[in-house]
């Protein structure tokens, strides 16, 4: 399946990271629509299996960006829904890239 397969029939793209970022201790592209976060990976070598995290904009309580490092800085968003939290971390910049994007749902 493609990441096509898991957006929902009128669903636009708003964002999609160049990059992977890191939810807990996995990787994933972020894409941002105008409804939903969505974390995609595929994983396996041999068989590829989909891995897909959801996150509802609707359900959004906040949104927190903070950096770490001094040299190679790290950002990470700490996304607040009403029953979950997800801690979104990778290169500064592109983490900066998606808060400011998700900042235009709030």
């Amino acid at each position: 399946m493609t990441l096509r397969d898991y957006l929902m029939p009128g669903e636009e793209v708003k964002f999609s990271s160049r990059r992977n970022v890191r939810y807990g201790t996995k990787a994933y592209q972020v894409i941002l629509s105008d409804r939903r976060i969505l974390l995609y990976a595929q994983r396996g070598a041999l068989f590829k299996n989909d891995d897909v995290i959801v996150q509802r904009l609707d359900d959004l309580q906040g949104v927190r960006y903070s950096e770490e490092g001094i040299i190679a800085k790290r950002g990470i968003i700490r996304v607040q829904g009403f029953k979950s939290e997800m801690d979104l971390s990778g290169p500064a910049e592109e983490i900066k890239t998606l808060y400011q994007q998700m900042m235009r749902f709030m």
